[in-house]
């Protein structure tokens, strides 16, 4: 990279990890107030395990590598959550006894296919695995905000920092990756749901006579 593609990437990495930092401290404030966890289990598997092996298995230039272990070290809080509220809601037809094996094993099978993609595709920016969990956030914040039928556990400025988050390190992987299509498609697939996700939000949102603005 030339030394202004250099700024531009370090830039964009920081802005998003920033944004994404608010973004977990954001779950995690509104986990605890509706004591319901906030994140789905699976894309909080791939991100714990994301930011582990970027931050120290195969850490990334600093300072990304210090801003992965920021997010995973919050990432463990909500894990945490997780732990603490998701029996609520795990699914009636499993007996209650899975609950920890089933969340042992997606932390392995998350930890060991991040690590198997990185290695196999010399992935070292972690660009195809990050905006592969970044697409199942995506998907997965509709499908919980559609079963729980409530904002519960979420909030407007938790959607826009994700979504602002995701939107700021695009320059930075365009640069590490410029001719990638898939990436290119993930990037208007998860725009496209992050939108959808947010109408929905606030469409349930009034719905439930809550204003959105003032629900942080």
């Amino acid at each position: 990279m030339t030394a202004l593609e250099n700024n531009i990437s370090m830039t964009s990495g920081c802005v998003s990890g920033l944004f994404w930092a608010a973004c977990y401290l954001l779950l995690i404030r509104r986990a605890a107030l509706d004591r319901a966890h906030a994140m789905p289990l699976a894309p909080l598997c791939l991100n714990i395990s994301w930011e582990f092996i970027f931050g120290f298995v195969h850490p990334q230039p600093a300072p990304m590598n210090y801003v992965n272990m920021v997010w995973g070290g919050i990432d463990v809080i909500i894990l945490w959550q997780y732990f603490r509220y998701g029996r609520a809601e795990f699914p009636k037809a499993l007996p209650k006894s899975w609950f920890l094996p089933v969340l042992g094993l997606s932390l392995i099978t998350a930890f060991l296919g991040v690590l198997t993609l990185t290695r196999e595709l010399k992935d070292w920016d972690g660009n195809y695995s990050g905006w592969g969990a970044q697409i199942l956030i995506s998907i997965t914040m509709i499908s919980l905000l559609a079963k729980r039928g409530s904002v519960e556990g979420q909030s407007l400025y938790i959607a826009l920092t994700r979504f602002i988050g995701s939107l700021a390190v695009i320059p930075m992987q365009y640069l590490q990756t410029p001719k990638s299509s898939f990436l290119a498609l993930i990037c208007v697939a998860f725009t496209v749901c992050d939108l959808g996700y947010i109408w929905l939000y606030l469409r349930q949102a009034r719905m439930e006579g809550i204003n959105p603005w003032t629900r942080i």
